[in-house]
């Protein structure tokens, strides 16, 4: 089939360069497109930028209502729940017209408010802002901080006084996590060497002009390492793995010269993590239990022969959290396709904290007081704003804390519901949210991650009621691949069997057709980064099915990215992926790559987003992707990049910021949909 032009659109030329590997070659025309320091790259960028700006320029009036609408629905001058720590309570507000947020403190609920940290300020003559760790230090007199001006995740420590707000000469680069000595005195951090994750943990003394001391030097170039402190304060641990294997150790913080202390050695294909309570540490691992079980073993003696099991395994629900309190615990349970919260003593008598939707969201606030008699957790739905509760665990009674204005909104005129899906023996959870007199047919954007264990609960948007008020479907699937239920969903679809979350996908697209919910014209899709993976295969397999997708950062160029181990996180996709340089899973990957399997034949409209500065799916992997659907594609629908040159993998800093880029991509879609009514 002939292949049609679409008038004005960038076409890069194509530079063909071949490859051979496993005995198989293959010709890849845009690797040229890789060097972002080249002046051809970036004027080709500069086009795209410029094209997807003039198709959607009969859309601008409908982009300025868009961004009036979300931005009305949003209280610019707001502030979060109070968090107490020792003398002070703790928060953060927006002030109206601000990008970020400013950090403060009051000493007693009704001391006078101090301003310990402005992002507003720090973000000065930056076009991109992430602040990234920040502790305060035990007596709450400093503040340790990281930030990051450029997108790439490359965190500079500082450490400011908050007597005096001045900043101390320690400043460090290419900082990761960071947790304080209970003493104050010295600060443990991790360091990368950048973009790679960190693998190394030092111990940086105050005011030293002294090197800083290597406490930890994880060998393992697929690994990384993190630190935490124990909720009790008693301890810091050192946590080193990768996405199937995990190893922890252990100090104590209020002895910070003592070296690390091993829990269990590395066992391939076991992950744990530890927490502390009372005389035990309490141990979550998939060791003959892929949900997770949890094991508790003394202090003293966390030798593995003194394991115990506190809480057995089992395949109807999946441990995902535990956070310890003085006189309770806390499980965080997936069961059903949700997030579920238990209460138990240490002797492991549990109650389940009961929500009233199926499709939730909930989050348990992991910085209150370990002394603290409730909990507190933020609760939403696709329907019901973020409302932060305090639920007192003897009382067994809950108390708004706050809930999320929303001016203009009413949920009485909307409807959520769990539906499952069908594909062969494997039934696929979809929860939906639409108005409450939605028509048959209409317009719906489905939603997918599915990759990593990471689960992708239905939250509240904003944004997303723009098109919910026009008569949208919103619906989220949740494929094997994902964690929604539970760890053994992951484990159903990665490496050779990726294949399964794009045929779950497909399912639940079909499904929704089949029962008028929508129809394949009206039908578009969305997902970033593994998300924009997902998008690129199903588009590639069945383009027909869709009638626009929105693909942010997407992993497209498999291949190239995961042979290239200079990359940031290539080593850490080995065991979700795949690693090419092994003949199996190159042949699979191959067959699995948006890049490399790019048809000539109709796609839908299709708008990819990425960002100069992302060092987890490098811009150039959509760049190539969309290059070669130009060049192959056989219809003249609109096929839209955004390349943002200054942000990360996140897209651009700042709320009003975002809120730019929804009204662009929801003007995309429905100027899309009013095409196919």
């Amino acid at each position: 089939m002939q292949r049609k032009r679409t008038l004005g659109a960038p076409l890069p030329a194509a530079k063909p360069q071949v490859f051979t590997l496993h005995g198989r070659k293959w010709t890849d025309e845009y690797r040229w497109l890789q060097k972002a320091d080249d002046p051809e790259v970036l004027s080709y960028l500069k086009a795209e930028n410029a094209y997807a700006e003039k198709a959607l320029a009969p859309a601008q009036r409908l982009q300025a209502k868009l961004y009036k609408e979300i931005r009305s629905r949003v209280k610019e001058n707001d502030m979060s729940v109070p968090v107490k720590d020792g003398p002070y309570f703790y928060y953060s507000r927006t002030k109206k017209g601000r990008e970020y947020a400013i950090h403060c403190r009051k000493r007693g609920e009704r001391g006078k408010e101090e301003v310990i940290l402005d992002e507003n300020e720090l973000a000065k003559g930056s076009d991109y802002f992430s602040l990234g760790a920040s502790s305060i230090s035990p007596d709450h007199t400093l503040l340790a901080y990281t930030t990051d001006t450029k997108g790439a995740e490359d965190h500079t420590l500082f450490i400011k006084n908050l007597a005096t707000g001045e900043l101390l000469a320690d400043r460090i680069e290419s900082v990761g996590d960071i947790e304080w000595s209970e003493d104050g005195a010295y600060l443990f951090y991790t360091q990368e060497e950048h973009p790679h994750p960190p693998r190394k943990v030092f111990r940086h003394l105050l005011g030293s002009s002294k090197p800083d001391i290597l406490i930890f030097d994880e060998k393992d170039l697929q690994w990384y390492v993190g630190l935490g402190k124990s909720r009790s304060k008693k301890y810091i641990f050192i946590g080193g793995g990768n996405y199937t294997t995990s190893e922890v150790r252990f100090l104590k913080a209020d002895a910070p010269l003592e070296a690390p202390r091993l829990i269990a050695k590395r066992t391939p294909k076991v992950r744990y993590s530890v927490e502390h309570h009372g005389d035990f540490f309490y141990i979550a691992t998939n060791e003959r239990a892929v949900n997770f079980k949890i094991m508790r073993t003394p202090v003293e003696k966390p030798d593995k022969k003194q394991w115990e099991t506190w809480l057995p395994h089992t395949l109807k629900r999946s441990v995902v959290g535990f956070t310890p309190f003085k006189k309770f615990l806390v499980l965080t349970i997936r069961e059903e396709g949700s997030e579920e919260i238990y209460i138990s003593t240490p002797e492991g008598e549990r109650e389940k904290v009961v929500f009233s939707e199926d499709g939730h969201t909930i989050s348990l606030w992991g910085d209150m007081e370990y002394e603290s008699p409730f909990i507190r957790i933020t609760y939403d739905s696709f329907i019901t704003p973020k409302t932060a509760f305090d639920y007192d665990v003897e009382k067994k009674t809950f108390t708004v804390r706050k809930r999320q204005e929303v001016p203009y909104y009413h949920k009485s005129n909307f409807l959520s519901k769990r539906i499952w899906v069908k594909n062969g023996d494997v039934k696929i959870p979809v929860v939906l949210a639409y108005k409450k007199n939605v028509k048959k047919k209409a317009p719906l954007l489905l939603e997918a991650y599915g990759s990593y264990g990471i689960t992708n609960d239905p939250h509240f948007s904003v944004a997303r009621l723009s098109l919910l008020e026009r008569g949208w479907v919103i619906a989220v699937a949740h494929p094997r691949g994902g964690g929604e239920m539970g760890w053994h969903w992951h484990k159903e679809a990665h490496l050779l069997t990726k294949h399964r979350t794009g045929e779950d996908f497909i399912a639940v697209a079909k499904k929704l057709v089949k029962d008028d919910y929508t129809t394949r014209e009206r039908l578009a899709i969305t997902g970033g980064s593994a998300g924009g993976m997902l998008m690129g295969q199903v588009l590639n397999k069945n383009p027909e099915l869709f009638g626009a997708a929105v693909s942010y950062v997407p992993a497209a160029d498999l291949i190239t990215s995961l042979l290239d181990e200079s990359l940031g996180g290539t080593r850490l996709h080995y065991d979700e992926i795949g690693n090419p340089r092994i003949p199996r899973h190159f042949r699979y990957i191959f067959k699995q790559s948006p890049y490399e399997n790019v048809r000539a034949v109709a796609y839908p409209p299709i708008l990819v987003r990425a960002s100069m500065h992302d060092i987890r799916t490098p811009y150039w992997e959509a760049a190539k992707w969309v290059a070669r659907l130009r060049a192959k594609k056989t219809d003249t629908n609109p096929l839209l990049f955004k390349v943002e040159t200054d942000g990360g993998h996140f897209g651009k800093s700042g709320r009003y910021e975002w809120i730019k880029h929804r009204a662009f991509d929801y003007a995309f879609l429905l100027e899309t949909m009013k095409k196919r009514s």
